[in-house]
């Protein structure tokens, strides 16, 4: 099956008055692992929330397999899009298995009964996540870690052939996150679920990413291979931050080593000072 096509054409966005984005465009490589990243408030979210049919763009459009999503039927839409926003909020009372079954809604109409298909996904869903044991205690009783895997949970119940996340490792420690991290790379690779999040850290984004983009002040600035997006220029124009950029032993992918005031260890050499002015 060809995978579905998910592109930003010329979006302008925001919240009452505020653009966030800026005729931002963004062409999202099917059956890829994309990571957005850029410092806080530069549109990340905004963008999924436009990109999902959260947010109603004030100019250009979304597309999905080149028609706008503004004129799919929502349910139809649901089938092939999912979304975990960022800090969702649960029903009062609600167990996590109620939760969790209600990424199958969209697969559910009028005439169609519960059948063994959704109790398979949301069986595989929990498990995927380690989160079964949980399964009949109220979301409300849970850690801030617990609950995000479950809402990640429920994504997967979902089976959408494109997911987009938004800090899907938020309230994680560090082996949970990488657990989630290879989850989605499963999913990629065994379903072939074109999967678009965003990421805070950026040794995290470059180890995962097939393709990294970098966002400032509600545009795109630079996308392509981690190899050629995070670099020390990228780092300084997109955070303000001097680092330096070695090669990860583990994953052979770059890590970026920031460079504070308090731990400067040797002079920048001429082709990093070179870089750095970009």
């Amino acid at each position: 099956m060809t995978p579905h096509t998910l592109n930003a054409s010329r979006i302008s966005a925001g919240y009452g008055d505020a653009e966030i984005l800026h005729g931002l465009d963004l062409a999202v490589p099917p059956g890829r692992i994309t990571v957005i990243v850029g410092a806080n408030a530069c549109g990340k979210s905004t963008l999924l929330r436009a990109m999902s049919r959260l947010l109603s763009p004030k100019g250009g459009q979304v597309l999905l397999d080149g028609k706008s999503i503004h004129h799919t039927p929502p349910r139809e839409l649901a089938r092939t899009l999912g979304l975990l926003p960022q800090s969702p909020i649960a029903p009062e009372g609600i167990t996590v298995a109620d939760l969790v079954s209600r990424g199958r809604h969209p697969h559910q109409t009028l005439f169609s009964r519960w059948t063994k298909r959704d109790d398979e996904a949301v069986a595989a869903a929990l498990d995927a996540t380690q989160t079964a044991e949980l399964a009949e205690r109220p979301m409300d009783e849970l850690s801030g870690g617990q609950r995000q895997r479950v809402w990640i949970a429920m994504a997967l119940a979902q089976q959408t052939d494109i997911l987009l996340l938004d800090e899907p490792t938020t309230f994680l420690d560090i082996s949970h996150q990488v657990e989630v991290l290879d989850l989605l790379t499963d999913l990629n690779r065994e379903r072939g679920t074109t999967v678009v999040m965003v990421l805070h850290d950026l040794n995290l984004a470059a180890r995962y990413a097939d393709f990294l983009v970098a966002m400032r002040d509600g545009r795109v600035e630079v996308t392509g291979a981690p190899e050629k997006v995070l670099t020390q220029a990228m780092v300084r124009h997109v955070f303000g931050l001097a680092s330096q950029i070695m090669t990860d032993p583990v994953s052979g992918r770059p890590i970026m080593l920031p460079v504070g005031r308090h731990h400067l260890t040797a002079p920048e050499t001429e082709p990093q000072r070179k870089e750095q002015r970009g």
